[in-house]
């Protein structure tokens, strides 16, 4: 009796050491900096002997070395290898027009950019771009200035305009007088960065009124004598006398006053 006791104890006690040495496990293995269990691992409850599981990157990182791989061994995990980077979103594509200010912060994820756009553009979507784990967010995109139609101006045309329905920025407008009008100002007109035109001319009469003084000048031959008092150094006086055949007399009328003045030239 006693050494069936003995005997069936042992058999137990070499029972229970198989049974666990069978169900030996690893406890739920953890991560590290940016580096996590994939959703298959986190859902498996048991870890037994021998069992591997894998990680990977957090959202925003790529792998930068090592194994993804695990192994349990005698209740403990093999030392995880793998080493994460943040991911790098590279330039944009280039955009028409739109500009990239990369100073906030580069390429990588969670960095932003400034968009801008070229003078004369402006600029249709997010002012800044951030780099996620997809690429960059948002689509802008730069769009030209444009005018209103332009007007004509009094007495003149438009000359020359662009042949679209609105003017854009950079486009030229150019204006002509009708006849007997003089054009005042620059004849070009621009559609500037504002949506505005640089300048516009006008047309001016070119007929001016005639006023102030008009000197009418009539000629004519006289014969005539010029004659003249000589005063000598004592007191003395005498006369003089002399021929004129090529007198020219000369009578203008003052339009202002209406005087006639005669006058002679020698």
């Amino acid at each position: 009796m006693f050494y069936s006791t003995s005997w069936t104890s042992w058999i137990s006690m070499i029972s229970l050491i198989f049974i666990t040495e069978g169900t030996a496990q690893c406890l739920k293995p953890t991560g590290k900096e940016n580096v996590v269990l994939t959703n298959d691992a986190l859902l498996q409850n048991d870890y037994p002997e021998g069992s591997e599981v894998t990680f990977q990157c957090s959202n925003g990182y790529v792998i930068e070395q090592g194994s993804e791989r695990i192994t349990c061994t005698n209740r403990n995990w093999s030392v995880l290898e793998l080493t994460c980077k943040k991911k790098d979103c590279g330039y944009p594509a280039e955009i028409p027009h739109l500009k990239y200010d990369y100073k906030a912060g580069g390429t990588l994820f969670g960095a932003s950019i400034r968009v801008f756009c070229d003078k004369g553009y402006y600029l249709q979507g997010p002012s800044y771009r951030q780099c996620f784990a997809t690429g960059w967010s948002g689509k802008p995109k730069c769009e030209v200035v444009i005018c209103e139609v332009p007007n004509n101006i009094s007495n003149g045309i438009i000359s020359r305009k662009p042949d679209k329905e609105f003017p854009e920025y950079g486009d030229v407008i150019q204006y002509s007088c009708n006849q007997g009008y003089t054009l005042v100002g620059n004849k070009s007109s621009e559609c500037n960065e504002d949506g505005e035109y640089t300048s516009t001319p006008e047309c001016k009469d070119t007929t001016t009124t005639i006023s102030s003084s008009i000197t009418t000048l009539t000629t004519m031959t006289v014969p005539t004598t010029k004659q003249g008092i000589f005063t000598g150094l004592e007191g003395q006086e005498d006369t003089w006398e002399s021929d004129i055949n090529d007198a020219t007399a000369h009578t203008r009328l003052e339009k202002t006053t209406g005087e006639k003045r005669s006058y002679y030239n020698f």
